[in-house]
């Protein structure tokens, strides 16, 4: 069969087996995968940004085009024509303040992610935005919505994960929350999925690849979220630096996806004054490197003014849009909101709900508190709080809590709580904790320390610990702390309970201690697929000129070449189990428009509260090219108490089933069948059925 134009078809949905004639229930959990999102409120801003334009001289323009030379994290107040300038901060773990004071430390994003809980992400974003503005600044420097490619880039920790659909999902929720009170800036476009190299990489990738990889994800976020502000990668994507690729930034992001925010350099990303002008650059950070000769270009014809007026209305659209124009109104945040107590219960709850139960053998959590019993938590950082990299996605919270503190603080009265660096604390002990962990010098951002990671394991001798400890006491759990995937094969027997904590935030320890003890129940999903070795991965190529992108990635190259995960993408444990029963698939008529709901029933067969994150995949077994075997569509949150059973429906959307066709440049939804699947992951999918895309008219 042909593909369909999805432009200018209508699609009608033919259902295998036959149509359900139930009554319509409603839906119960966060619905994932279709969006309904307010966006922030749009002001009639045109004619106030063409009044200030028409009285601002060439020089005015282009010093609004660069940061400030003063420092580096803001551009310059036009003080002649009472314009402020940004005031950019840091993300996405909280707001970076550097020695300018504390702010709420939050799990970093990639922790975020493993919750699957949209509303959360959605008011972590708000309650940073707030941060921000309590803080005196005007701009976030987030999210980063980059593709995991490989589970040894160093920046994992500061994106959703692997599915580029996800990835735009967690993004636009979090978007959606931050510019409540400041605008965003999504991060990095695009193609920036390698860290050693980031500065020169030149990222090979084919128009469908990219597209379909590693730039849905932003179009997500701009389209239903309406970001303010996109920031420029630091590589090259196809022998262009991001920074002045006219592809990227003006073909794709400004002309076809209408995007009318401004587009920002990453800090010390460019190299070519009249190159990145042309391309769509609208800011150069921290301060004019190349655009000190932008007004000598313009006034040499080689940058038409028509480009600088444009690039400023996009400037000045978006600090009326949020109230920060003027200097002369008052754009004030509430201080008190910075640590406040619920800022931090947000940061607790968030850190509960991300940490991932990847094996629990003989039901060994959760920790009993009985009167007598002796736990040791050993490990070079059971008794440090691990928030990350040292990037610029720090954050300096005024407090931390340790594991050892967390666990110690939730025991409870009679159970002994001992800590060692080493393997002496166990002695003795009834249950043994070992933390184990990446640091700044293993994994992020590349500075001084950080980059890639060289190895997917932790450190030979904390894998000796793990095995040392293993061997002296009954029971062994083992707390990870990482931005990505560790492979366990050297001690993962051993084991009897693993649990991937992430960056956990300043609540960490605490956290810990809650979902430990069971005081709450596991509820996080790895969103990366763990390979059991690092030659299970495709080359990573970090020490490459050129890199080539591969079309299969995470969960999509496991699926392409029949390879066993360690843990498969959205795997997690509960102290309880869940059953899924009764799959509908109605039939309806949709525009490309529209939308499928898939209904199915969610029981807790277990004897305890707990969170269900049903995931619906889609397949393309009848495809006429090269597609994934499955890929995510949609997901639900689901809360349910002992023997409860609820009513899920994830509504899928029609074009959600298109791949581009680069023959014609659109997106294609093929009038052949469909498998839709629905399961706890991406390798366990008891629910699944048929349904074909048909051909229909044309629509005018």
């Amino acid at each position: 069969m042909q593909p369909m134009r999805l432009s200018c078809l209508m699609a009608l949905l033919l259902c295998i087996p036959s149509c359900s004639s139930e009554k319509k229930t409603t839906p119960t959990g966060n619905m994932c995968s279709d969006f309904s999102f307010p966006k922030v409120q749009s002001h009639d801003t045109d004619e106030r940004v063409s009044t200030v334009l028409s009285s601002m001289t060439l020089a005015d323009k282009v010093g609004q085009m660069a940061g400030s030379k003063s420092g580096i994290r803001h551009t310059p107040d036009n003080e002649e024509n009472n314009i402020r300038g940004f005031r950019f901060r840091d993300g996405p773990r909280g707001v970076r303040m550097e020695d300018d004071g504390a702010a709420t430390c939050f799990p970093v994003p990639v922790g975020r992610g493993a919750t699957w809980d949209i509303d959360l992400e959605r008011r972590v974003g708000r309650a940073m935005g707030a941060e921000v503005r309590g803080l005196g600044h005007n701009s976030l420097l987030a999210p980063c919505v980059n593709t995991l490619r490989h589970p040894a880039w160093g920046r994992a920790q500061e994106s959703y994960g692997e599915d580029p659909w996800f990835l735009g999902t967690m993004g636009t929720a979090f978007t959606l929350g931050t510019q409540e009170h400041v605008p965003v800036c999504v991060k990095h476009f695009a193609g920036n999925n390698i860290e050693d190299t980031r500065m020169t990489n030149n990222a090979i990738i084919d128009e469908r690849t990219l597209r379909e990889n590693y730039l849905r994800q932003f179009r997500m976020v701009i389209e239903d979220a309406d970001a303010a502000c996109v920031m420029s990668a630091y590589n090259k994507v196809n022998g262009l630096y991001c920074a002045e690729n006219p592809t990227l930034l003006r073909d794709i992001l400004k002309d076809e996806w209408d995007f009318d925010g401004f587009v920002v350099s990453d800090w010390f990303g460019t190299h070519n004054t009249v190159a990145q002008a042309l391309a769509g650059l609208d800011v150069e950070m921290p301060w004019p490197l190349h655009y000190d000769e932008l007004q000598a270009a313009v006034e040499a014809g080689e940058v038409p003014e028509d480009v600088i007026d444009e690039a400023v209305q996009r400037i000045l659209r978006i600090k009326f849009k949020y109230g920060f124009a003027f200097l002369d109104e008052p754009f004030d945040g509430d201080p008190s909101v910075v640590e406040s107590p619920e800022h931090i219960a947000l940061a607790r709850e968030a850190a509960r709900k991300s940490m991932v139960l990847l094996k629990n053998e003989g039901s060994v959590l959760p920790l009993a508190r009985t009167a007598g019993t002796r736990i040791a938590v050993v490990g070079p950082w059971a008794n440090e709080a691990r928030l990350g990299d040292n990037g610029s996605s720090s954050v300096t919270p005024s407090y931390t809590v340790s594991p050892f503190q967390g666990i110690l603080n939730g025991a409870g009265a009679g159970v002994e709580v001992v800590n060692s660096v080493d393997a002496s604390a166990a002695k003795d002990a009834d249950i043994a904790i070992v933390v184990a962990a990446l640091t700044p010098e293993d994994e992020g951002e590349a500075i001084i320390e950080g980059g890639d990671r060289d190895l997917l394991d932790v450190s030979k001798e904390q894998e000796d610990l793990i095995n040392e400890v293993a061997a002296m006491v009954d029971t062994t759990i083992v707390v990870l702390e990482a931005g990505g995937p560790i492979t366990m094969e050297a001690w993962k027997a051993n084991a009897d309970g693993i649990i991937m904590a992430w960056y956990p935030g300043m609540e960490g320890g605490n956290a810990l201690a809650d979902v430990m003890f069971g005081d709450h129940n596991f509820s996080g999903r790895v969103i990366q697929t763990w390979p059991k070795k690092v030659e299970d991965e495709p080359i990573f190529g970090n020490d490459q000129d050129e890199t080539v992108f591969e079309y299969f990635h995470g969960y999509r190259h496991f699926d392409a070449y029949d390879i066993e995960p360690l843990f498969p993408f959205g795997f997690g444990l509960s102290y309880t189990t869940f059953s899924y029963t009764n799959l509908s698939v109605p039939c309806v008529s949709v525009t490309p428009g529209g939308r499928l709901d898939v209904s199915f029933d969610v029981t807790n067969t277990g004897s305890v509260d707990g969170a269900a994150v049903p995931q619906l995949y889609v397949s393309y077994p009848e495809s006429a090219v090269e597609r994934a075997k499955r890929e995510l569509k949609g997901f639900a949150r689901v809360e349910l108490t002992p023997g409860e059973t609820k009513r899920v429906t994830i509504p899928l959307k029609v074009s959600e089933l298109a791949y581009y066709d680069t023959a014609t440049s659109q997106w294609v939804v093929e009038s052949v069948r469909h498998e839709v699947s629905v399961g706890p992951n991406a390798r366990t999918l008891p629910l699944s059925a048929s349904i074909v895309v048909g051909q229909a008219q044309l629509v005018e």
